[in-house]
């Protein structure tokens, strides 16, 4: 039976979990990372194997392929997972936009609207191309070692946005065989306003930041640092991203929900400082982490500068994007895509919802 090729760009945390997780469950996988990074994966690169140890398994797993030539990389293969922080998508689109072909589908883990800045880039070319994001990475995931992943857990589910949204319900069927419990959201807004990350990260994160700085990696987040007072500026967090999601006239549920689908539980502080796998979690451990440096710029001010242009008002979604500009000592408003690059400047709500539908 020919197995299904599939390509992870990437070479993180989430990269290594989904090549190794991937291959186990019968896949071939061909994964590429950036020449400019490869040396920190040297040893895949010349064993071509993985350690994965966790939920997903216990194993040592030989990867089909591991290269720095993209265009090797999607020989042959219809779906291409990019497994990049948020802040590297430009970069990787503009790669991809020389080398894709007609009928390929780009699938994003995570989006955080990124698969805008794909879908304006790849006009260029006019192809038959779909491209999906999700939520949240598929795995909580740490490298331990080189060539080392541990998973610690899996999200189940994950939401899901595709452009064009007229292609959702045939694109989630088939995304559908490499992760469990996708479920679609109605465009690619909706999903990037259901991410949990930059809520449950960036209030935290700002709240802890003379603590982070100190202890320099000696400190549990979601444990020491998700205090009562800090799990109620998140939730202040929380309704201004659901009050967006209102205007849209998209579902929405409180963070609590999406944190904890174990346990029914509204109480945000129970749902994470009580979470049997997030609060073995270790770090942030720098004021670069991505819970600051992509969760910020490419997260919450993504957010609020969507909520200015549709008339919802932030406030403390602002706060947090001007507390995190002084801590980063950059300008967290300007750092991170405007609106502009991900094509939707100057768009009223219906003609927002228009152009996601259609891509047009």
């Amino acid at each position: 039976m020919t197995k299904t090729k599939v390509a992870v760009l990437g070479g993180g945390n989430g990269a290594h979990a989904a090549a190794a997780d991937l291959t186990l469950r019968g896949f071939e996988v061909h994964m590429c990372e950036d020449e400019r990074f490869a040396g920190r994966m040297e040893k895949v690169f010349n064993t071509k194997q993985i350690k994965i140890s966790g939920v997903c398994g216990d194993d040592t797993v030989s990867i089909a392929m591991v290269t720095t030539d993209l265009k090797v990389a999607l020989a042959g293969v219809r779906y291409i997972l990019v497994v990049v922080p948020a802040f590297a998508h430009k970069e990787y689109a503009e790669k991809l936009v020389n080398v894709i072909q007609p009928g390929q589908v780009v699938f994003l883990l995570p989006g955080t609207f990124g698969s805008l800045i794909f879908w304006k880039t790849f006009q260029k070319v006019k192809k038959d191309i779909v491209i999906a994001e999700t939520d949240t990475l598929p795995y909580a995931a740490r490298l331990t070692g080189e060539g080392e992943v541990t998973v610690m857990n899996r999200f189940n589910p994950l939401k899901v946005g595709v452009i064009p949204a007229s292609k959702t319900d045939k694109t989630v069927q088939e995304l559908s065989q490499f992760f469990d419990g996708l479920k679609a959201t109605e465009n690619i807004v909706a999903c990037g306003l259901s991410s949990m990350n930059p809520v449950l990260h960036v209030p935290g994160c700002i709240l802890n930041a003379g603590r982070i700085e100190y202890a320099k990696g000696e400190f549990f987040c979601y444990t020491e640092g998700f205090t009562h007072c800090v799990a109620r500026t998140t939730e202040v967090v929380d309704k201004e991203r659901i009050a967006l999601l209102e205007q849209f006239g998209y579902k929405w549920d409180i963070l609590a929900h999406t944190i904890r689908t174990d346990i029914t539980t509204d109480d945000l502080y129970e749902a994470v400082a009580e979470h049997p796998t997030i609060t073995k979690i270790k770090g942030p451990a720098d004021l670069k982490n991505r819970y600051y440096s992509e969760d910020i710029p490419y997260g919450i001010a993504i957010w609020a500068k969507l909520a200015k242009s549709i008339g919802v008002e932030t406030p403390m979604m602002d706060s947090m994007v001007h507390i995190g500009s002084a801590i980063m000592e950059q300008n967290c408003w300007t750092s991170g895509h405007s609106l502009k690059e991900l094509g939707i400047d100057g768009m009223d709500i219906e003609r927002l919802k228009e152009y996601l539908e259609t891509g047009e």
